[in-house]
């Protein structure tokens, strides 16, 4: 007489789902709509205060159904900062870093995307978590603009979502996409004599670890 045999080793766990995020950093250049962005994901509920030591206001708010906190950041052209605003940006760029759970949502404007792309390689260099928004894709579709925002998302290693953040469209896309975030790996690499000092002159007196990220050396 057989007996069937049976498999009995258990079956392979499924990979644990990412964990959502704590701090959100809205990031961006000047008038790219990154307010409107704001105002939609957090419901027009905010809080404004000015960042410790400085004139500047910070928008704080909170993503509704959730303990993920949304911070609207003053626009910046260059993580390289040159003004008091830009300063406070670099600063909570900073915080991001130093924080498991914190990410950057990247706002740029669909039809101005090569601007963009230098703060988005400049975040890869950093190893900062992020996810791009192209947003006003309204815009950029009006003037015959067509952006492969898969082949995008191939490129840049992160999540890529389009938006016109004025009408609230794509932004339950953006809220969906945060737990994605990954860190921008379409980026040159600095030499190791190079990416050394530069963060260590970046980072002097912001409080946070100037060990050099994977990204930034070779």
């Amino acid at each position: 007489m057989f007996v069937e045999a049976h498999d009995l080793r258990p079956a392979p766990l499924e990979a644990a789902p990412p964990p959502p995020p704590s701090r959100v950093i809205l990031l961006g250049n000047p008038n790219v709509g990154k307010s409107a962005l704001f105002n939609a994901l957090t419901g027009l509920r905010a809080t404004v205060s000015n960042y410790p030591g400085t004139t500047v206001e910070v928008y704080r708010g909170r993503l509704p159904g959730s303990g993920v906190e949304i911070v609207d950041s003053p626009g910046l052209n260059s993580i390289l900062p040159l003004s008091e605003d830009e300063r406070v940006t670099w600063s909570l760029v900073q915080e991001a870093r130093g924080d498991e759970g914190a990410l950057v949502v990247q706002v740029a404007d669909a039809k101005n995307l090569r601007r963009a792309l230098l703060l988005t390689l400049q975040l890869g260099q950093l190893g900062v978590k992020t996810v791009l928004v192209l947003n006003m894709s309204d815009e950029a579709a009006e003037r015959g603009i067509a952006i492969d925002v898969a082949g995008l998302e191939e490129a840049l290693g992160v999540p890529v979502r389009t938006t016109v953040a004025t009408r609230g469209v794509g932004v339950a896309d953006v809220a969906s996409a945060l737990a994605d975030a990954r860190v921008p790996s379409n980026h040159r690499p600095l030499p190791d004599d190079v990416a050394g000092p530069a963060l260590e002159m970046l980072t002097r007196g912001t409080g946070v670890d100037g060990a050099v990220p994977a990204t930034l050396g070779r």
